[in-house]
């Protein structure tokens, strides 16, 4: 009789062992899943290009030179100078002469001279040095046809006019050339006479606007 009690209290444990498992059971844990973390893309605009500046528009071109020439009969007057362009100079070549009337011929020629053709026709000498604008020279008959000579084998040269003109002396004359783009190119002379020698003071004024 004892030991069928003791039967029956061991399965009703187990019974009740069983209830608790299956109402009040304990939960395995369960592990949260993994979370990758991912670097965050940002979407740029492409950068636009920047615009680009236009090329500054060139300064008009203004020229203002004033010398005088001691000139022996015969020698003419040589004004080089450097222009506000890039490789390109200037030059005047004036002759004044007698006439028979007393009156004075001026015979100038007006040209351009690249850098190069500066340097084919050895003139550098009729132009300034670097730190200065102009020079005024006198040359001779002979160095001038040798300078014409040159000038006219010579590429990049660019001849603007020769005119000639007839005044008093001690008066003046001025000279005048200029384009359809309003380029504007003005020589002014006057040739006073030099009683020791026969030859002139040759003035020069010119005024270059573009």
């Amino acid at each position: 009789m004892r030991r069928s009690i003791i039967l029956l209290c061991l399965v009703l444990c187990l019974i009740a062992f069983l209830l608790m498992r299956t109402g009040f059971g304990i939960k395995e844990p369960v592990s949260a899943p993994e979370t990758v973390a991912t670097a965050p893309t940002s979407l740029s605009a492409a950068t636009p290009p920047k615009d680009q500046k236009a090329p500054a528009a060139r300064k008009p071109l203004k020229i203002s030179s004033k010398g005088k020439v001691r000139l022996k009969p015969g020698e003419s007057a040589v004004l080089g100078y450097w222009e506000i362009a890039p490789g390109m100079n200037g030059m005047a070549i004036v002759t004044p002469e007698t006439t028979p009337e007393g009156h004075v011929k001026m015979t100038a020629k007006l040209l351009h001279l690249s850098d190069a053709a500066v340097s084919d026709t050895e003139a550098n000498d009729l132009f300034p040095d670097i730190f200065d604008f102009e020079n005024y020279s006198a040359i001779g008959p002979e160095r001038l046809r040798e300078l014409q000579t040159s000038l006219q084998k010579t590429r990049g040269v660019d001849m603007l006019t020769t005119p000639a003109v007839v005044s008093h002396p001690g008066q003046q004359a001025r000279i005048s050339i200029g384009n359809s783009n309003e380029a504007m190119l003005s020589l002014g002379l006057r040739a006073d006479p030099v009683a020791e020698d026969g030859g002139y003071d040759l003035s020069l004024d010119l005024q270059k606007q573009e």
